[in-house]
């Protein structure tokens, strides 16, 4: 089934709208601003602004959801993950997205994937001043996603990473990445100052939440575990199977899957660094399981093994 509903862009695309409109009602209807108690001062000041004015904070959510769609096919496009034009990945991103209420309560993870998914989009192997420029980009939107999600910190690895496999780790454009980062810190210490506010912007980063993970209360404990090591395996599934595909590929679509599952991995250190509770913190996977089952949608795979491990996947995380 999902080998030939990965050869019919059409009947992809009708998914896709079906899931984009059972999206927007939940968004319109639904949607609500997770507690921002811990967490940092840009999410708290949008948690206030949302509360003040929904409408134009559901409409800022939908805003987000749409360019987070457009970026993960983008992505998923330029890497040439699937060898015929796909939307799979929006319409994974979308299903999970609704199986895991990560759009009735929306939590700092929601604008760490929309920071990771545009940086992640930025073209890290193009010339040399072009690469210290878009370095320098990447500083300061990461230095920005840790105003919604500390746990974001782990973007600044993520890019030094795909620098190195990519052969440009040179000091200097590491330093390039790390002066973006603080210089829009810097700016945000002057406008509190200039305001008056600096006492109280720098009381929120003691006040903020790590390792929400270990304290999330936990009701029904069976069925967490089941889910937890399902996605585990999963996961680990994917990385490796995935690593074993590229090795029969030429060298720059290797690269690209090293690229893919070392952002895995490091993403999965956010879920032990964030003040998010389980089992909203699962929401930094989001990205790589979509992109990981698009993907295994297109391979061919006997007695229906892909069916299966794509339906574990959105069990568990049902679940």
């Amino acid at each position: 089934m999902l080998k030939f509903i990965s050869k019919k862009i059409a009947i992809q695309w009708l998914i896709l709208f079906a899931l984009l409109a059972l999206v927007l009602f939940t968004i319109i209807t639904k949607s609500q601003i997770s507690d921002a108690a811990g967490m940092p001062f840009l999410f708290k000041n949008f948690a206030r602004s949302f509360a003040q004015n929904e409408l134009i904070g559901k409409i800022f959510i939908i805003f987000i959801l749409l360019f987070q769609l457009i970026l993960i096919q983008y992505y998923y496009r330029k890497n040439e993950y699937a060898t015929k034009k796909s939307v799979l990945p929006a319409c994974f991103f979308l299903a999970i997205l609704l199986l895991t209420n990560s759009l009735i309560i929306i939590s700092p993870v929601f604008f760490t994937l929309f920071f990771f998914l545009i940086i992640i989009s930025i073209n890290f192997t193009t010339g040399t001043e072009t690469l210290k420029n878009n370095i320098f980009i990447s500083g300061l939107l990461i230095a920005l996603s840790t105003g919604f999600d500390i746990s974001s910190i782990v973007l600044l690895f993520l890019v030094i990473a795909t620098l190195v496999i990519n052969q440009f780790s040179r000091i200097k454009e590491i330093g390039i990445l790390l002066f973006g980062f603080v210089l829009l810190y810097f700016y945000f210490f002057t406008f509190y100052f200039f305001k008056n506010n600096l006492h109280d912007w720098l009381f929120t980063f003691q006040e903020i939440k790590f390792m929400g993970v270990f304290s999330s209360p936990i009701s029904k404990m069976g069925v967490t575990l089941f889910s937890i090591i399902s996605l585990s395996v999963v996961y680990l599934l994917f990385i490796l199977r995935f690593k074993l595909l590229s090795d029969t590929k030429v060298v720059i679509q290797r690269n690209r899957i090293v690229t893919l599952n070392t952002r895995a991995i490091l993403m999965l250190t956010c879920i032990f660094v964030s003040g998010v509770s389980y089992p909203l913190v699962l929401g930094y996977l989001f990205v790589h399981l979509s992109i990981y089952l698009a993907m295994t949608a297109q391979e061919k795979s006997p007695l229906f093994i892909n069916e299966l491990i794509t339906i574990l996947t959105l069990v568990a995380l049902w679940l």
